[in-house]
């Protein structure tokens, strides 16, 4: 190609410039594919902050066989400090979950054994009073921050078009061996994570199945989350938010957990 160009009269300079132009292409697609990738799950992460103040909603866990079990929630939100508490109808106020350091260090409180626990490595990944979301789930911890992330393609959920992006984790040696995000393109809404074992296995789903506007930005207020080897689903709905709360300090510390209950 080189020596025909020479012979139709073209400049040796301008092709030796758009050989290394070309030559350079796919290295500088491949750096835009990866900022692009990690703007997207920054503003995943953004859609999916609580809101700041009290939350107030339920977990329904359903069994195969139609069975369910609600645990009703009251979450107290700070900028980077989360406190739940779970309970059920018949034994009242079971369990306290606080997240300190947005998510990333998470202490469990048993309110009937009075005892407190700290999970670490793979205790995060535990089942939140037998539902299908773990300890981390509703960590909130930014996927930013623990996932690197390749955008690999588009693809319609539930009608939408949504960018697929693989999540590997940083830290290796927990349960999510990888993570498949399908994000919408018009609002960068989390339409469904699929879960993978160590393995590469999708084992479990989440997706975000309702959404409202408040304070001008998207907030979460439905997620559905299946079991694919239990054959179960628990759905978390928020339904009452006070964002004029706010909190002393000190109800963030795990030493105070134990306190009125």
């Amino acid at each position: 190609m080189y020596r025909k160009a020479l012979r139709a009269g073209v400049p040796a300079a301008a092709i030796l410039l758009s050989v290394m132009i070309g030559a350079g292409a796919p290295a500088q697609e491949r750096r835009e594919i990866e900022l692009t990738a990690q703007e997207i799950v920054a503003r995943v992460d953004r859609i999916l902050t609580y809101p700041r103040g009290q939350i107030k909603g339920r977990l329904m866990h359903i069994l195969p066989d139609g069975a369910s079990t609600v645990i009703n929630l009251t979450g107290l939100i700070d900028e980077n400090d989360f406190l739940f508490t779970f309970g059920t109808r018949g034994r009242g106020d079971e369990l306290k979950v606080l997240y300190n350091q947005g998510g990333e260090d998470i202490w469990v409180y048993s309110i009937h054994a009075q005892k407190l626990f700290r999970k670490m490595d793979v205790d995060k990944y535990d089942p939140l009073l037998g539902t299908n979301f773990s300890f981390i789930d509703l960590s909130n911890a930014d996927y930013q921050a623990n996932y690197n992330a390749v955008l690999t393609g588009d693809a319609v959920i539930k009608g939408l078009p949504a960018y697929r992006l693989r999540l590997e984790p940083i830290f290796k040696g927990g349960s999510y061996g990888r993570l498949t995000l399908y994000a919408a393109k018009a609002d960068y809404v989390p339409l469904r994570i699929d879960f993978h074992d160590n393995d590469k296995v999708v084992f479990k789903s989440i997706a975000v199945a309702k959404t409202m506007e408040r304070g001008g930005r998207i907030v979460p207020v439905r997620y559905d989350m299946l079991d694919l080897r239990r054959g179960t689903v628990t759905i978390m709905e928020f339904f009452g938010f006070d964002e004029s709360m706010r909190f002393e300090k000190t109800i963030f510390y795990h030493q105070r957990l134990g306190e009125n209950g």
